[in-house]
């Protein structure tokens, strides 16, 4: 079963015709398909993910169900809300990222 979380907007956004206020998130391990992310290495060890930000609109995206147009019209606030979502995610699943 899908793990769904309501978040509530800083600012409501229009899109459309519909006026936003809060959006669902769904987690579906679906979603990740399509979305690649390069594990980097210093060879000693330590290394880093590196993620393009446009793979965290869309998987951000894919998770409340509009198009990536839609995650563009939101506040900042709220865009960095959704695109932290979309990261934790990505990256509970390679072992490093919130559990929420």
């Amino acid at each position: 079963m899908a793990k769904e979380k309501i978040i509530q907007l800083v600012e409501p956004a229009e899109f459309g015709k519909q006026t936003f206020t809060e959006v669902t998130v769904t987690r579906k391990l679906k979603y990740l398909r399509g979305h690649a992310l390069r594990i980097t290495s210093d060879g000693k060890g330590s290394g880093g993910v590196d993620m393009d930000f446009a793979t965290l609109i869309d998987l951000a995206a894919k998770m409340v169900g509009q198009p990536a147009a839609m995650i563009e019209e939101l506040s900042e606030d709220d865009q960095a809300v959704l695109i932290q979502e979309a990261r934790d995610f990505l990256l509970k699943h390679l072992g490093g990222g919130s559990q929420e």
